[in-house]
């Protein structure tokens, strides 16, 4: 069984009566839980009921359990973004969230990514995602895994919460605050979260999570949402961080989550309408759930808009030449890169990792599309496509060039590579083989 830290066993025996802590406690000599949660950008019924015996995850309708023994980072379908690998009562937060098509949604502590990707799920390519994260390295994982499930309507920052909310006040319609914590919920799955763990961790946590907090609600439009996570235990960085906030935003009020339909606990210390998973209770590890809105009145601030722009006529040729759609909206161009925003934002100032889809790249009067593109594409976008079977796609996604029997219209046109009608990325034909396109970083070993 794992060592747990003293302190900890000591606060948890504070909130639950003697027999619901030993429960708990032999929930830790149980394996972790692991999960698979469909892309609602590319799945179209794949969080429809599973037929091989995986177990749902009871808050996320498009959510699987699934077996230790099972590897399904090593599938053609998680490198085309068909699902996200996930910690089950990881993706409760999300959900909660209650995103909807053509919203503005900021994701404020999003790296990985696991979270921007559900949202970018409900949203449907309609509305604009700002996902950010304080950390230049974590967000790297969080621009790739944005690309990977297809995602054309994010921009990604590397900001302090303070920055954004300078910028864009009263901007979005829903928050969500995965807040960095403590990571008492984390013990039985990573042993780095346990090594990391002091005895003053969550009051050093709790102080931090007030101040993200804080500027969240100056972000939030008026009748907007914050929904404020962690994946820790302690009442410290869960209700009482709730309360201290309230105290001093009158004008938010909390609203209460549906427990029987989601299956999950409600919170504690007289804060009900807020929600817990347990280990012993559930099918996750752990995490606290609270439901924020901002009152419809007040002189709030309106948003901070960049005025659009057209398309280059290099990435305009191209859509002439190779796709069958208009893409509209924003188009940014950082030296060679170009860059499409849903929404037009002035991000002047900001640190940024991408200031919206990664379209390609126009140099030498020449566009070239990127992996990013060809990802949040659908394969009746394009007007040159190849279905691969599952061993040509496999030495694709290693880097192999393939040779193509296909005959097309276009001299030397760009082929949308694909598996089961999922993008897989880019190639070029030329002189009958598929010369293979996939950037540095994304073949598989």
């Amino acid at each position: 069984m794992i060592s747990l830290p003293e302190n900890f066993l000591n606060r948890i025996k504070e909130i639950l009566d003697e027999q619901e802590f030993l429960l708990f406690l032999n929930s830790y000599e149980k394996e972790s839980l692991r999960g698979i949660r469909y892309n609602l950008l590319k799945a179209e019924g794949s969080g429809q009921a599973r037929n091989d015996g995986f177990q749902r995850v009871p808050w996320c309708k498009t959510g699987f359990v699934y077996s230790n023994d099972e590897r399904p980072a090593k599938s053609i379908e998680y490198h085309a973004g068909l699902f996200y690998i996930q910690e089950p009562s990881a993706m409760c937060p999300a959900e909660v969230l209650g995103a909807e098509p053509g919203m503005h949604v900021l994701d404020l502590c999003a790296a990985p990514g696991g979270k921007s990707v559900q949202i970018a799920g409900h949203l449907q390519g309609k509305g604009l995602l700002v996902s950010n994260d304080a950390s230049a390295t974590r967000s790297r994982a969080l621009v790739k895994n944005l690309e990977r499930a297809g995602v054309t309507n994010a921009v990604v920052l590397t900001e302090q919460p303070r920055r954004i909310a300078e910028r864009f006040p009263a901007f979005f319609d829903r928050i969500l605050v995965d807040a960095p914590c403590s990571g008492e919920g984390m013990f039985r799955r990573d042993a780095d979260s346990l090594k990391a763990y002091t005895a003053n961790k969550p009051e050093a946590c709790a102080a931090m999570q007030a101040e993200i907090l804080r500027y969240a609600a100056r972000m939030l439009k008026p009748g907007g949402r914050i929904v404020y996570s962690t994946c820790t235990f302690n009442t410290i960085e869960n209700e009482e961080t709730i309360k201290n906030f309230m105290k001093i935003h009158p004008f938010f009020k909390i609203i209460e989550i549906d427990h029987a339909a989601l299956g999950v606990a409600p919170g504690l210390c007289d804060l009900p309408q807020t929600a817990r998973i347990w280990p012993h209770l559930h099918a996750g590890e752990g995490h606290f759930i609270a439901m924020l809105e901002k009152d419809v009145g007040g002189n709030w601030r309106k948003e901070s808009l960049a005025a659009e722009t057209p398309p280059p006529k290099e990435f305009k040729k191209f859509c002439d030449e190779f796709l069958d759609m208009d893409l509209q909206g924003h188009f940014d161009k950082h030296g060679i890169n170009l860059y499409l925003q849903s929404v037009p934002m002035d991000l002047r100032g900001l640190r940024v990792a991408r200031s919206g889809l990664n379209l390609g790249e126009c140099k030498n009067e020449r566009f070239v599309p990127g992996h990013a593109l060809a990802m949040g594409l659908r394969k009746e976008h394009t007007r040159y496509s190849v279905e691969l079977s599952s061993e040509d796609a496999d030495k694709y996604l290693r880097g192999e060039s393939l040779f193509c029997e296909k005959e097309f219209s276009h001299i030397k046109p760009w082929i949308l590579i694909c598996h089961e009608n999922l993008p897989l990325g880019w190639a070029r034909l030329v002189d009958g083989r598929l010369k293979n396109n996939l950037p540095v970083g994304w073949a598989i070993n």
